[in-house]
Order: C-alpha cells, then structure tokens, then sequence
C-alpha cells in the first residue's frame, strides 16, 4: 500500500469513528487512560471537551504529551496517535471546533456523553497534535505483519 493511501485510508478511519481512549500521566507519573468522544480534521488533529477540574485536565496540565487510540472489533483496525496535547479553549477560531465536537456527542439520539451536558463555557477544548501516527489494518492485509503496520507521516 502507498504512503498516499495509507493516509487516505487511517484518515478515514479516524474519522469514520468518533469514540476512543485518551492516556496521560498526571504530576505523580501515574498513568490514566479514559474514553473520549473527539472530532479530528483532515490533518489527523484530535479535539476533544473535558472539564478543567477533570483529572484528566490536570495530567494534560502537567505532562502535556499523550496517546490516543481508536479501534473497531467488528473490522479489525487501529489507529495509535501520539502527541501533544494543549488546552485550545480561548482561541478565536475554537467556536466553531467546539461546534464540531458537540454535534458529535450528540450524534446518539438515545444518549449523550455526560460532558455534552454541561455549560459549554465551563469546558475546555484539548487539541492533541499528532506527532507519530501508525495505522493498523488487520483486515485486508495478507498473512505476515509486513502490510498491517502503516506509519503515517507527519505533515509539516
């Protein structure tokens, strides 16, 4: 598979869903691992809301570098993002992320994630800029690792 769609296909897949699981080391170095509801845009940037007394805001606050993971069962792929994470909240062109974020938590229209609940002003939009992306298609790769693994490069 080319680089080119590699990407093509990661992007669409990270897209394609919309729930994953957030790591992080808060001040004491001690892992914690959430599921988050988040949007991504066409450079594989990955946003997300939390409140900014959440322990998961308070380990981003000290240790801003995170993993985020998105997978399926039913189709066995994979994305693994590692990155920075910076709380994006009082930039001007936020609204309309924030927006994005919240159509996605209100996608389901028996539930709601728990955050969309809350005072919009009162939570904090996390931008988790990707600085490694590896892609794991388990589902139409031949037999052997050579073709499942796909890093994906960085743009500048």
């Amino acid at each position: 598979m080319s680089d080119q769609a590699a990407r093509a296909d990661a992007l669409a897949f990270l897209k394609r869903n919309k729930t994953g699981v957030l790591a992080t080391a808060g001040h004491d170095n001690i892992p914690h691992a959430s599921a988050i509801h988040y949007y991504a845009d066409d450079e594989f940037n990955v946003y997300f809301l939390t409140l900014p007394s959440s322990r998961k805001y308070a380990s981003l606050s000290a240790h801003p570098q995170v993993a985020f993971t998105v997978m399926r069962e039913d189709v066995p792929q994979t994305i693994q993002i590692e990155g920075m994470a910076k709380d994006v909240s009082l930039d001007a062109d936020m609204q309309s992320t924030r927006s994005k974020i919240l159509d996605v938590y209100n996608a389901n229209p028996y539930f709601f994630a728990p955050v969309s609940k809350l005072n919009p002003e009162k939570t904090a939009v996390i931008w988790i800029r990707p600085t490694w992306i590896r892609f794991a298609d388990y589902a139409f790769a031949p037999s052997g690792t050579e073709h499942i693994f796909q890093e994906i490069p960085i743009k500048p």
